[in-house]
């Protein structure tokens, strides 16, 4: 079985997981069914990109979705920071007090470099290409879109030419700031229209105004949702696959929901996240409005 409605977030690749447990994670999600790959050309400070392009190219280009992003430049590679990343590696895993330490310094040591210049953007777009071994992607985003930001509509202008050109499908913005504003800049600018937005689960996705409706989310980190729901509501019985498969169930029929996608890098976490696309779907109307009307009174 395909899943379509599940797709594999990269963004812990050659950063806190090493190349060994990323490849064996897709591997592991590819032949379990899973289709859609997220990335970002900052993913694993420049390096992931490469190493799912490399996974990616044993098999048919149509057979999955691609998307990366534009807009967070990686910090330049360098023996110093390849040798950061491999001490740290396993102090992150090994010390769990040590984690904060660890996000802290790397914070420091790889600061990215946030843009909208359309040149930097298109030299950073062939690079991702050339690091997936494709001529197109799926989607293109532009990474942590900010309305307050100058030169959007540059952005879109130059997305629409690498639409025409066929250099990718789709494009659209990856808002991770506050979603309600973020859509509303969109729209009076008249840049929501066949745009495809990114953003973590949140609870706005249940609160929408209706004139937003009509918009297309990928929707990713909802376990960490999922654990503040829990953490405000610790008597809700229903264990985290069951939850999982309510809010997907409630997504699909709230918003228009593409895809949710997490980041899972061990075998039992992709075996379990697989059954959640089926088990929502079982869900009935009834149970759906429930689950809605508990997140929304707990959380709002």
């Amino acid at each position: 079985m395909t899943y379509y409605s599940l797709g594999f977030g990269t963004a812990p690749i050659l950063g806190r997981i090493g190349k060994r447990q990323s490849w064996a994670a897709l591997d592991k999600a590819y032949t379990s069914g899973i289709r859609h790959f997220d990335t970002a050309r900052s993913y694993g400070w420049g390096e992931a990109e490469e190493l799912l392009g490399n996974f990616l190219s044993q098999y048919p280009r149509e057979s999955y979705t691609l998307v990366s992003k534009c807009g967070i430049l990686p910090s330049r590679r360098s023996p110093l920071k390849s040798f950061a990343k491999a001490i740290g590696r396993p102090i992150y895993h090994l010390l769990p007090a040590s984690r904060h330490l660890v996000k802290q310094i790397a914070a420091n040591s790889f600061q990215p470099t946030h843009t909208y210049d359309v040149e930097t953007l298109r030299f950073s777009f062939e690079q991702s290409l050339k690091a997936l071994r494709t001529d197109f992607l799926d989607v293109l985003l532009l990474h942590n879109y900010e309305p307050e930001r100058p030169g959007l509509e540059a952005v879109v202008t130059w997305f629409q030419q690498m639409q025409k050109l066929g250099k990718i499908r789709r494009y659209g913005f990856s808002i991770e700031g506050d979603l309600l504003a973020g859509l509303q800049h969109l729209h009076q600018g008249g840049l929501l229209e066949g745009s495809v937005i990114q953003t973590p689960m949140c609870l706005q996705l249940f609160t929408l105004p209706q004139h937003l409706h009509h918009v297309s989310f990928f929707v990713h980190s909802p376990f960490r949702f999922l654990q503040n729901f829990r953490e405000l509501n610790p008597t809700y019985e229903a264990d985290t696959i069951a939850l999982f498969a309510q809010l997907l169930a409630t997504l699909n029929q709230t918003i228009t929901c593409e895809v949710v996608i997490a980041s899972m890098f061990t075998s039992d976490h992709i075996q379990a996240n697989c059954r959640v696309p089926v088990l929502a779907g079982q869900i009935l109307p009834e149970t759906v409005a429930a689950f809605r009307n508990d997140v929304i009174d707990v959380l709002i």
